[in-house]
């Protein structure tokens, strides 16, 4: 069931998005903030692993970290192609992957949504959600005041 708090309405009153969850300033609670983020809680696809992700619109790709490569290559669709990114952190080598991940709420509807990946067991950052590849593929409204981040399929 819907509620307020998981629905934005269009003009036209149709939902414009269907869920709803707060996001958090920081990936850890320990780090030191230069300036709020927001970190999504995502799970890939139905596996369980549940992680945070910083919404990222100028990344071209959903990046994992390190630690969750492996786990994800045995979870996703590799494609046959090797590409690199030049980062902040350097330019790194790697594949990219196809799979889902799931959009979770605290209000209404989670959302599965096909996700782009590039994955490098060299890459020394976090978790991000890029905008080619992810957050193209689905409907989302971030409200700062209360840190929440909307969310819903596109039609």
């Amino acid at each position: 069931m819907l509620t307020e708090a998981a629905t934005l309405l269009r003009p036209d009153s149709r939902p414009f998005t269907t869920g709803s969850a707060a996001y958090y300033d920081s990936a850890t609670s320990d780090q030191v903030l230069v300036e709020p983020r927001i970190h999504i809680r995502l799970e890939l696809g139905d596996s369980g692993l549940e992680f945070l992700a910083l919404v990222d619109s100028a990344a071209p790709w959903c990046i994992l970290e390190s630690r969750l490569v492996e786990f994800a290559q045995d979870r996703l669709e590799e494609l046959p192609r090797d590409v690199a990114i030049s980062t902040r952190l350097g330019r790194f080598e790697g594949r990219l992957y196809l799979g889902e991940l799931k959009l979770l709420p605290d209000d209404g509807e989670e959302l599965s949504v096909a996700a782009t990946f590039f994955l490098s067991s060299e890459w020394p950052g976090g978790n991000f959600v890029g905008y080619l590849g992810f957050l193209d593929r689905f409907r989302f409204a971030v409200d700062p005041p209360e840190n929440r981040f909307f969310f819903g399929a596109v039609d």
